[in-house]
């Protein structure tokens, strides 16, 4: 799943927290957000512009295996689980479902968006991907439900005593050079992405958490 080192830019408390949402609310914001996702990487991808770090590596995958982009998000997300339990930090529930249904959605998007000429459009098409992402990614941190298979990579690294933005700096220039080297799909929207995910998310999560009343310092 693309970035999403959410709990280092929730500093305190923001104003107007709401007692904690009930699990159906958080769940259906879960399951709503991880189609969000899968559009918007779908978006990225048909624009041809550049998609996000960890999608540069299943692009790469992707192209070397001559499946879809949804389809070889599954082998990384499996690998990226597999390494994070190694590092000391098994999967939620939600880990797994929420890879499966991002693939799922990514290939479904994919198969039905055009892929434009114009830069005008494929620009556009780039825009609404990153908003989509972003605010899939809020959507599916702030639920407290459980963070995707890169995200337990981190967490096992930082678990070593590394910072959360070495940790993931690291991860997202290992997924780029790796995803390079198969052929994925990097470029100005990776830029963009790699640079606006932080001030993008330090913005909406707070709002989001205290809408749903999680707090990502005391998860569950």
């Amino acid at each position: 799943m693309p970035d999403q080192g959410s709990r280092s830019v929730i500093a305190a408390d923001p104003p107007g927290r709401r007692a904690r949402a009930s699990v159906r609310l958080r769940v259906g914001v879960f399951g709503g957000s991880l189609c969000c996702v899968g559009l918007g990487v779908a978006l990225m991808v048909r624009a041809r512009l550049g998609v996000a770090p960890n999608d540069v590596m299943n692009t790469g995958v992707a192209h070397q295996l001559g499946m879809g982009v949804g389809t070889a998000s599954w082998i990384t997300s499996g690998v990226a689980i597999a390494l994070g339990w190694s590092l000391g930090r098994p999967p939620r529930a939600a880990t797994l479902v929420g890879g499966l249904l991002v693939g799922f959605a990514i290939n479904g998007a994919i198969a039905a968006l055009p892929a434009p000429d114009l830069i005008v459009a494929r620009s556009a098409m780039l825009a609404l991907g990153l908003l989509f992402v972003w605010v899939g990614i809020t959507g599916i941190v702030s639920a407290d439900i459980g963070v995707g298979p890169i995200e337990l990579v981190m967490l096992g690294i930082m678990d070593r005593g590394v910072s959360v933005r070495v940790a993931r700096w690291g991860l997202e220039l290992s997924l780029v050079t790796i995803g390079l080297l198969l052929g994925g799909a990097a470029g100005v929207g990776t830029a963009l992405f790699a640079f606006g995910a932080g001030p993008a998310l330090a913005f909406t999560l707070p709002r989001a958490t205290a809408r749903l009343g999680t707090d990502l310092r005391r998860p569950t």
